[in-house]
């Protein structure tokens, strides 16, 4: 600890020396006249969509949202204070980075106008969720087993993937030994591969598969992640390491040379990008410099038989982005969807909805585990329709408090879409348990809401949905994370003993 301090010290005090030689062309601000409402849509929307007060209670802005905010325009007067929280490895990456200004960028007399508009008009307790189908308890059709199949007392799955060719699922837990372990179409175990460190991904490939890992799975800006190719005798080749806490990776020919190329979103923490590496060489081209990129899909969005891109972008600067291919990897950005910074974004999924020929949205928002942890009402799953000019509008809303992921699929073969989603950040007081949800379609944007009574024996971070019987229907694989302080479960309803790390919902529609 004393290490860290001195460390701290002496790199303040060098980049003190070094800032002094900019200070002559630094112009303090002055007040503006303008007020509270106006100050806040100017600063509070520089980069994301503009946070109403209403989005959070009073306490959290105050303790939490406008604290962090400050740093942010340079109001932090403590530096000791603001930098002790990172580690050894992380200061001198985030000092170099200046992501915190050393001189403020906005004038006290205006910033106090700021706290006082959202102490004015936020709320004393969180909104509650609008009026919403009613969740029944009953999933038919359905044929539920349990894996427990880890050595650790608490399950703590950061990965979930089937692979169809082979009728097999492989499931990837974070731990001292971190290490993922394949099934057989009857769900026993037939092989354990350790890997570096918690996978976040995996991408089958004929006898093999990549396996991206995560280095460090908390909140980091360490390049510790890694792309591995892992074969059927579990010799391991590295294809990308040094990479910022990547969480998922995409597949195809980018820039028409006929070598597939891979896409991968390289979270971090405070930094982090969207980046896309050459076939062959692994050349990296850098999308976007920013962190948060989430989930990527590469997809023709415009019709011109060129593979585009679409990414959501989550973080402060939450929204999702098409990258439309101008040809030879050359990309042009627009951004399509746009969310306030503190709606915690987490999933999207690209599919023809409405069935008109265009790609529509569905998008999850969930994420609670930052500064503004509160049930959250606009948390929840949304459908956007494509009007035939990737231009979305959202035609469907179903709060969840904590949404984690939402997949369409024609679970029960009637010929439309449904839904499947899940919650990680649950709401206890809720029953039935909505850590997972079926969305049954009616027609008319209409749905039957449905779960069923093993949901509550996890918190389930990942799900997969694929046919994993090889009988044609859409199964579920859901993945289980227990972790004190955020997690009602492992006190309160299993006493010590283990519950299950995975749930499979094999689907029996067709028979």
């Amino acid at each position: 600890m004393l290490k860290n301090y001195l460390l701290l010290f002496f790199m303040l005090f060098f980049l003190s020396c070094v800032k002094k030689k900019t200070e002559e062309s630094y112009v303090p601000p002055k007040p503006s006249g303008k007020s509270g409402a106006e100050l806040a849509k100017i600063y509070c929307s520089s980069c994301h969509q503009f946070p109403e007060p209403t989005l959070l209670p009073k306490h959290i802005w105050k303790n939490g949202v406008l604290p962090n905010m400050a740093t942010r325009l340079g109001l932090e007067a403590d530096n000791f204070k603001l930098y002790s929280k990172y580690s050894e490895e992380e200061l001198p990456i985030i000092l170099g980075e200046n992501i915190y200004p050393e001189k403020p960028l906005i004038d006290n007399e205006d910033w106090q106008k700021i706290i006082k508009y959202y102490m004015d008009n936020a709320p004393e307790k969180p909104i509650p969720q609008t009026q919403k189908e009613k969740v029944t308890l009953g999933l038919s059709g359905f044929e539920i087993s349990k894996i427990y199949g880890n050595i650790q007392k608490v399950p703590a799955v950061t990965c979930v993937k089937f692979n169809p060719s082979t009728q097999e699922t492989y499931i990837a837990w974070r731990g001292n030994n971190s290490f993922i372990k394949k099934y057989d179409s009857k769900f026993s175990v037939i092989d354990s591969i350790p890997v570096s460190s918690p996978v976040s991904d995996i991408f089958f490939k004929n006898q093999s598969f990549n396996a991206l890992t995560l280095g460090i799975m908390d909140p980091n800006d360490l390049s510790k992640g890694s792309l591995v190719k892992i074969n059927s005798k579990k010799d391991s080749q590295i294809v990308l390491d040094k990479l910022r806490r990547p969480v998922q990776m995409s597949y195809g020919d980018l820039n028409q040379d006929t070598m597939e190329d891979i896409l991968i979103c390289n979270f971090g923490n405070e930094m982090g990008n969207l980046t896309w590496y050459e076939g062959g060489n692994m050349k990296p081209h850098v999308l976007k410099s920013l962190p948060g990129a989430r989930q990527s899909y590469i997809k023709d969005m415009n019709g011109d038989n060129i593979p585009d891109i679409v990414v959501l972008m989550t973080q402060a600067r939450e929204g999702v982005f098409i990258f439309y291919n101008k040809g030879k990897g050359n990309f042009e950005e627009k951004q399509v969807l746009k969310f306030p910074s503190v709606y915690g974004s987490s999933y999207i999924d690209l599919i023809d909805f409405n069935k008109d020929g265009f790609t529509d949205i569905i998008y999850s928002n969930g994420d609670n585990a930052d500064l503004s942890i509160s049930l959250k009402a606009y948390h929840g799953i949304r459908i956007f329709l494509n009007d035939t000019k990737n231009y979305f509008k959202q035609s469907y809303f179903y709060p969840m408090h904590g949404a984690a992921k939402a997949v369409a699929a024609d679970f029960d073969m009637d010929g439309d879409l449904d839904i499947a989603a899940i919650s990680f950040f649950t709401n206890p007081k809720q029953m039935p348990h909505e850590g997972f949800l079926m969305f049954n379609n009616q027609g008319n944007n209409q749905f039957k809401v449905n779960t069923f009574k093993e949901a509550n024996f996890g918190k389930w971070m990942v799900m997969d949905v694929e046919d994993v019987d090889n009988d044609g229907d859409s199964d579920i694989i859901l993945g289980s994370f227990l972790r004190k302080g955020y997690v009602d479960l492992e006190e309160l309803r299993f006493k010590g003993k283990n519950p299950p790390s995975a749930i499979i919902l094999k689907n029996k529609k067709i028979k």
